[in-house]
């Protein structure tokens, strides 16, 4: 017995030491250090825009340094890459859990944050060790996979549809563009600087000459509202006539600025909007001296959608939601979706889905349709038109940096592609990317 007793000592105290060794193996003061750096442009950006602040010359160049000096450190200097992709990964996305919290499952958050840490620990983890691997082989193409990797690879990383982790997000604000061939000059100079020496500056230089064309403002006057309706008051039947008295409020103050369109957010009408005659009737009649862009549900052939409703000149055109939110609007996964849809979200149902993103006319112009997650879905800017109106429902992630990374990421397309977009926002400020 009393062997037993010792031997089990003997694991507990090996399994003791392993743990300590992997953690400070893993988990050290410069992987902190780097996924700080590496999130410090999102947290600037986040206040920013909640303070309505532009980014002027000297921003850009405080952003730009921080670029540098993140990428510069991140291939030059040791750390340890488990560490700095779990650190990134809580930094960049601490806040998903968050909206675990309106269907009384907040134990879950830690849980979920740690799950999606882990998640881009093991995929820096694994980079490294490829490129550790290939280095053996070839030093110079170790770097070429490097260089892939961050100018092309994480377009391809998409754990549930979620593709919200993108190097070119550090770019948006600096004095670089985000195209590839940016990305490929840009990763060239930085991974191959001690190589390349004074080349490496030349590359950064010419990596400056590609600049987007710049897209014209629309001949439109157009009002991109605000909401500030708390998630967990958003669908309460007694809270519902407020929300549709400050729309109204919203809409008739446009109209006495003389604004041409007038933009609520995602579900500003917090109801199957087409099931509502005489809300309908009220809209229609003001659509006569604006037009008016506004999210709200919609009811069709026993389906659900969410959607954008426009009313203009006495008339209705309804856009229903293409891409849906992994896990927020519908399950990811090919199996179990009845039982984990039961069980986390009490049976909720599924929203259906367009079959593709929704284009509409205003005056002259046609816009793209995007309504909160479909802002940031690459494809959609693949689309013809040079104009996006976005609406959002961001009290879901309130308070947290959700926001900014999703303006950040909303700008990377739209400088990408040549698009203006018009974002109406509940719980944080709206916008305009240009």
């Amino acid at each position: 017995m009393l062997k037993v007793k010792v031997d089990l000592l003997r694991v507990l105290v090996r399994i003791r030491n392993s743990c300590l060794s992997f953690f400070k193996e893993n988990f050290n003061t410069n992987s902190l250090i780097l996924a700080i750096f590496f999130s410090l442009p999102i947290y600037i950006n986040f206040f920013l825009l909640k303070y309505e602040l532009g980014v002027n010359f000297g921003l850009k160049i405080l952003f730009t340094f921080i670029l540098l000096l993140s990428f510069y450190l991140f291939f030059h200097k040791k750390h340890a890459w488990f560490g700095t992709g779990f650190f990134i990964g809580l930094f960049w996305f601490w806040w998903i859990g968050l909206s675990f919290r309106y269907y009384n499952l907040s134990w879950m958050i830690p849980v979920i944050d740690v799950l999606i840490a882990l998640f881009y620990a093991v995929l820096f983890f694994l980079i490294y060790k490829i490129y550790g691997f290939v280095y053996k082989k070839n030093s110079y193409a170790a770097k070429i996979f490097l260089i892939a990797v961050f100018a092309f690879g994480f377009d391809y990383v998409t754990p549930f549809t979620f593709d919200w982790f993108k190097p070119e997000v550090l770019f948006v604000n600096s004095i670089f563009g985000v195209s590839k061939i940016v990305l490929l000059l840009f990763f060239t100079a930085i991974v191959f600087y001690k190589e390349l020496k004074w080349i490496s500056l030349a590359l950064l230089a010419a990596a400056l000459l590609f600049k987007p064309a710049e897209v014209k403002l629309p001949k439109l006057d157009i009002y991109v509202a605000s909401t500030d309706v708390p998630q967990d008051k958003k669908w309460l039947k007694n809270y519902i006539p407020v929300e549709i008295r400050n729309n109204f409020h919203i809409i008739n103050n446009a109209i006495n600025m003389h604004k041409d369109v007038v933009i609520l957010p995602e579900s500003a009408f917090p109801l199957f909007l087409n099931l509502y005659p005489e809300l309908l009737q009220k809209l229609l009649a003001l659509s006569n001296k604006i037009t008016i862009v506004t999210g709200a549900l919609h009811y069709k052939n026993h389906k659900y959608y969410n959607s954008t409703y426009v009313f203009e000149k006495g008339k209705v055109d309804i856009l229903d939601k293409h891409v849906l939110v992994p896990f927020g609007e519908y399950i990811p996964l090919p199996f179990f979706q009845k039982e984990i849809n039961r069980l986390f979200f009490g049976d909720a149902s599924d929203y259906s889905t367009s079959s593709k993103f929704g284009v509409f006319k205003i005056a002259a112009y046609n816009f793209i349709n995007a309504i909160c997650y479909e802002a940031t879905v690459e494809s959609l800017y693949k689309l013809k038109p040079k104009y996006v109106i976005a609406l959002s429902n961001d009290a879901w992630f309130t308070p947290s940096i959700q926001p900014s990374l999703q303006q950040m990421l909303i700008k990377v397309f739209a400088i990408k592609y040549g698009k203006i977009v018009y974002h109406s926002v509940n719980g944080f400020k709206s916008y305009i990317v240009r």
